[in-house]
């Protein structure tokens, strides 16, 4: 049997190289699992599926015995390539070229999966298995898509199982110009509104016999919704985001008057509002507009995925700060920050203090994404002097 590889740059390049989009695995589970087993984690796939979605593997591991209990989170799933003749090189090669390891996911996150992994396995060299504590790892292959298979069952999952944990730490990209100068202690959220609005139908040369559901109602509602902002932003938020993404007719012919017109609205909020005050205020406004309109109506479904959460400083952003600055000479003042969109931090916040730390943010999401060699080793140092910190070994 071939000894595992526990080098963080290696692993990484593992990683990668599984074509992990979701909700397909395609080995990256399974190459966590293996190097986890290795040292000791009791390990298991949770599969779970909701009707009309797919089915997700995820993974729990944890290894240790009573004392302070530190989970990592992270994913393994990817969104698509995009265009792959965009690409310098193939985006599930993991090739090295000039200091830098591309690939997607390298970013968003397989380097920080593997960074954890490396680290703890340093930690329990140095330390051995009895460490006083314990060390769990929570791994979902469902974050990019609709994340209703992967960390919020896993979470409900040790409820059930009466796993408490004390701190988090989720290894989304979080940081800015060097590894560390930068902690997500929260996050906005997100809310979509699909807006319909419907009028009459009738030959563009007889407006007076038809009700035109776009330009007479539907595009009032939306300068409505956005002609001020919802709030100034406050001490740990910037201000909400009101965002038109997308209107549509429908129209087949150039002499109809559109019957039915539709819009999609996300709000980025923060903690300053709820998805339930939102739906009120969206209505209040329909309210407005239609009030004394008898010939078009007006309805709208809603979407909220996330509710704005922000966790206060104090033990876990104590800790983090020391082994940031302890590790890098630098960085003893790093940026709490809430901005961005949604992680799965907002799954776990209501189970233990969670924060957010992990390698530059440059490149997700894009074509040639990759992470530089040195962010993948500071990185990997920084998680082991918190894991030192954490239980009192350095």
């Amino acid at each position: 049997m071939n000894k595992l590889n526990f080098d963080p740059v290696t692993l990484t390049q593992s990683l990668v190289q599984c074509p992990s989009i979701t909700p397909e695995d395609n080995g990256a589970l399974n190459i966590v699992k293996s190097h986890l087993t290795d040292l000791g984690f009791n390990c298991k796939i949770l599969q779970f599926a909701s009707e009309n979605s797919y089915e997700v593997d995820n993974l729990f591991g944890t290894i240790g015995n009573n004392g302070k209990h530190l989970a990592f989170a992270g994913h393994t799933d990817v969104v698509p390539i995009g265009n792959e003749n965009s690409w310098k090189f193939p985006p599930f090669s993991g090739k090295i070229s000039e200091g830098k390891l591309y690939g997607r996911g390298s970013e968003d996150m397989k380097s920080s999966i593997a960074c954890f992994v490396s680290a703890t396995q340093e930690f329990l060299k140095k330390h051995g298995r009895n460490f006083n504590g314990k060390i769990s790892f929570i791994i979902t292959g469902d974050e990019e898509k609709i994340a209703i298979n992967g960390t919020k069952k896993i979470m409900e999952w040790t409820k059930e199982n009466n796993i408490i944990f004390d701190h988090c730490i989720v290894g989304e990209p979080t940081s800015n110009s060097s590894v560390g100068d930068k902690i997500k202690i929260g996050r906005r959220g997100s809310i979509s509104f699909f807006i319909q609005v419907k009028g009459i139908q009738g030959h563009t040369a007889n407006s007076h016999r038809a009700e035109n559901a776009a330009h007479h109602h539907l595009t009032t509602l939306l300068n409505n919704i956005i002609s001020k902002p919802l709030d100034n932003g406050n001490e740990n938020f910037i201000p909400s985001s009101i965002q038109i993404a997308t209107i549509d007719i429908g129209n087949t012919a150039q002499n109809i008057i559109p019957e039915l017109a539709k819009a999609t609205v996300n709000i980025r909020f923060n903690d300053m509002h709820t998805s339930k005050s939102l739906t009120e205020w969206m209505q209040n406004h329909v309210n407005v507009v239609f009030k004394d309109i008898q010939k078009a109506s007006c309805s709208f479904t809603t979407d909220a995925n996330a509710e704005s959460f922000i966790t206060k400083k104090g033990y876990l952003t104590e800790l983090m700060t020391k082994s940031i600055a302890e590790i890098t000479g630098k960085n003893s003042n790093p940026e709490f920050a809430t901005d961005g969109g949604t992680s799965d931090a907002r799954f776990i916040k209501d189970y233990c203090e969670v924060a957010e730390l992990g390698i530059r943010n440059q490149t997700l999401h894009k074509v040639d994404e990759f992470v530089y060699l040195s962010d993948i080793e500071d990185l990997k140092k920084i998680y082991l002097r918190i894991i030192e910190n954490y239980f009192d070994k350095n």
